[in-house]
């Protein structure tokens, strides 16, 4: 029988092996309960829904401007039903829904990405994530920033401790301890992260704990997949992360991929042609599409 809930639905999509029943009662449990069901639900999310961009590239190869559906039913159709990937605001309105329907206090939030050089003032509102709200106590849930996403609750409290997964730490602090008055815009909180091959944390964005109104999210989403010239309009970008700190990536023609082990096995080449961007689609990230569609995503690609 196929699951009609969106929880069932969503933990037949992930693999789980816990039922809904089960997932409905570790959300009722202690805060400890709590954080392992959601830890949970990020690893399995992150390793089974990449994240990928490539409706937006599909649009610009058509010549048309449009934002990407976020309303619930064409998110499941997409993410849950035909196997395929998103960008953070799909990912995060539908892992919002969810928790929601588990029983979570859960809201939106919308934060502005700090990652690159060369920053002189704070970039757009353009990336969304959730934060729980349980037994007096906030955590962000994020499983839509690419290979980089945090794959653990982590709780907005000055003094909370960096939360270390096979993939590296992050942790959540207070903005004003990290970013200059000119950056911080209105943030209150920042994401860190530190890989193995770090020395220092590096800020990943930051945000206002803010519960974001429906039209608030729909312009940012219009803005993310719509704006000339910026990273998700560019070019295709699609990251799965694999299981003991693996990850694969490709953007635009450049594939590059980790698989740790007593020999780790690292890839870096490019994709040759419109036959070759449809199988490693398939075959890295899952994504089983057909040709009339990666074609014209791949003569993107050959024109930038």
């Amino acid at each position: 029988m196929t699951p009609s809930s969106l929880a069932a639905r969503y933990a037949d999509r992930l693999g789980l092996e816990s039922s809904e029943d089960g997932l409905r009662r570790r959300a009722l449990g202690t805060i400890d309960d709590i954080v392992d069901l959601i830890d949970e639900l990020l690893t399995a999310h992150v390793r089974s829904i990449c994240f990928e961009n490539l409706d937006v590239i599909a649009a610009r190869a058509a010549g048309e401007s449009r934002g990407i559906p976020t309303d619930l039913d064409s998110l499941t159709a997409k993410l849950l039903d035909a196997g395929r990937g998103g960008y953070c605001h799909e990912h995060a309105t539908l892992i919002r829904a969810v928790l929601r329907e588990l029983g979570l206090s859960a809201h939106p939030i919308l934060a502005r990405v700090h990652l690159g050089d060369g920053r002189s003032a704070p970039g757009p509102l353009t990336h969304q994530a959730t934060i729980v709200e349980t037994k007096g106590r906030r955590f962000l849930v994020d499983p839509g920033f690419g290979g980089g996403t945090p794959q653990s609750a982590l709780a907005l409290e000055a003094e909370s401790k960096p939360r270390t997964t096979e993939h590296g730490e992050h942790r959540i602090v207070p903005a004003d301890t990290v970013l200059a008055p000119a950056m911080r815009a209105e943030a209150d909180w920042a994401l860190q992260s530190r890989t193995s091959a770090d020395q220092e944390f590096r800020t990943v964005y930051a945000f206002a704990d803010v519960p974001r109104e429906q039209s608030d999210l729909e312009v940012s989403n219009w803005f993310t997949a719509t704006k000339p010239g910026t990273r998700f309009t560019g070019a295709p970008v699609v990251a799965r992360t694999l299981d003991s700190g693996g990850k694969v990536s490709l953007e635009g023609g450049e594939l590059r991929s980790l698989r740790p082990g007593d020999e780790p096995e690292r890839i870096e080449r490019t994709v040759t042609d419109a036959a070759d961007f449809a199988a490693v689609l398939r075959g890295e990230f899952g994504l089983d599409l057909d040709r009339t569609f990666t074609d014209p995503i791949w003569s993107v690609v050959e024109r930038s």
